[in-house]
């Protein structure tokens, strides 16, 4: 583990991080010319809260009721209390 960790480090000293922050943010360049705009890194953001609004609205009417919204509270309660568990 030491040694993965090891390298690793080498690499990102080296400029060649595997996963590299600047790579992550290249991907938003939809025009391809090197460079990311507002309105690309706005188109971005526009899309995962799209995403986002669509998995709580999980009747498809285009609202968030009150039981969608308890219903992805308790998801995340859920899934913190799990990450709590493999912590312990």
């Amino acid at each position: 583990m030491k040694n993965k960790i090891a390298f690793l480090l080498t690499l990102s000293f080296l400029g060649a991080a595997p996963f590299s922050l600047a790579e992550e943010k290249m991907k938003l360049d939809t025009d391809g010319d090197g460079r990311v705009s507002y309105d690309e890194y706005r188109a971005s953001k526009e899309a995962a809260h799209a995403r986002q609004f669509k998995k709580m609205d999980s009747n498809g009417d285009g609202f968030i009721d009150a039981a969608e919204k308890q219903a992805q509270k308790d998801k995340m309660l859920a899934m913190r209390e799990r990450r709590k568990q493999k912590t312990e």
